[in-house]
């Protein structure tokens, strides 16, 4: 524990990290951004230095990425490859599970469904960027409000172009009013636990802490996936494409985190030239 805490302070080795890139671990400093990364590129470069323009192109950008990408994907499942073997597999697993249902799974998968709803992940997500501000961790605290947030606006997206219905089986539990692909559960259980992976990355290099939580978040994104298929909600492709939105939209949430990063750190840098400048004598300003 008490390296933990010692690594979320103001005063860590992972904050020192974050601003001068001190630490050996690349996986310590992930979400800082480097001098010659497409965040600092895209901050100095095609924003010109404006840090608030930088980071809505960041989010502009990989909403319309990963909407591009998921929205071909569907059309190609749901247009092309639903005729072909792939589509007879997806039926037919979602026709194997409908047929081995028992009274105990459908509890198990319930409560793992229910873990990845909506009210729940939100939940989650808050606590965890409300325990991240109070430990004075900053703009990292946001990583799960972004990759969330690039998630659910391309999932609606997507789920309302492609349109795919849900399984001819049987349901269990109530069926959301969205369409079948992709996967809100899966992709939303990707970033919520993933990124709270990343984040322990950040705040520890002990090795323990990082294979927990890695651990703990592919099981649970497995559980969830396997749920949605047993349960009639979801074809396989669906919780496959799911997976793609989720690891896309927890890339995005890094990605902006480090052009907030490299906003960050020209502010300083520009308040000293204020400073500077102030200093400087209305004589010398006249000699000048």
């Amino acid at each position: 524990m008490g390296t933990m805490e010692n690594d979320f302070g103001g005063n860590s080795v992972a904050t020192k990290a974050l601003v001068d890139g001190s630490v050996g671990d690349r996986a310590h400093t992930i979400l800082a951004p480097s001098a010659e990364g497409s965040a600092n590129r895209l901050v100095r470069g095609l924003a010109r230095g404006h840090g608030n323009i930088a980071i809505v192109i960041a989010v502009v950008c990989s909403f319309a990425v990963m909407g591009i990408v998921l929205v071909a994907l569907g059309l190609l499942i749901t247009h092309v490859l639903e005729h072909g073997s792939i589509g007879v597999w997806d039926h037919h697993v979602s026709q194997w599970f409908d047929r081995r249902r028992s009274a105990g799974w459908n509890r198990i998968t319930g409560d793992v469904t229910d873990m990845a709803d909506t009210f729940e992940v939100a939940g989650v997500a808050a606590i965890v960027t409300i325990v991240l501000l109070f430990r004075r961790w900053g703009r990292q605290a946001f990583l799960l409000v972004a990759g969330l947030a690039i998630e659910l606006s391309v999932f609606l997206a997507a789920n309302k172009i492609v349109a795919r219905p849900r399984p001819a089986v049987s349901h269990l539990g109530g069926t959301p009013s969205t369409f079948s692909f992709p996967s809100g559960h899966t992709a939303a259980t990707v970033v919520l636990y993933g990124g709270i992976a990343v984040i322990v990355m950040v705040a520890t290099t002990r090795w323990w802490p990082r294979i927990v939580m890695w651990s703990l978040a592919v099981v649970l994104v497995i559980a969830v996936g396997l749920s949605r298929v047993y349960r009639g909600e979801h074809y396989p492709t669906d919780v496959l494409a799911g997976l793609v939105l989720g690891i896309g939209s927890l890339a995005a949430g890094v990605f902006i985190i480090r052009v907030t990063g490299v906003n960050r750190s020209t502010k300083p840098h520009s308040a000293q030239n204020q400073i500077s400048a102030n200093d400087v004598s209305p004589r010398d300003r006249a000699l000048e």
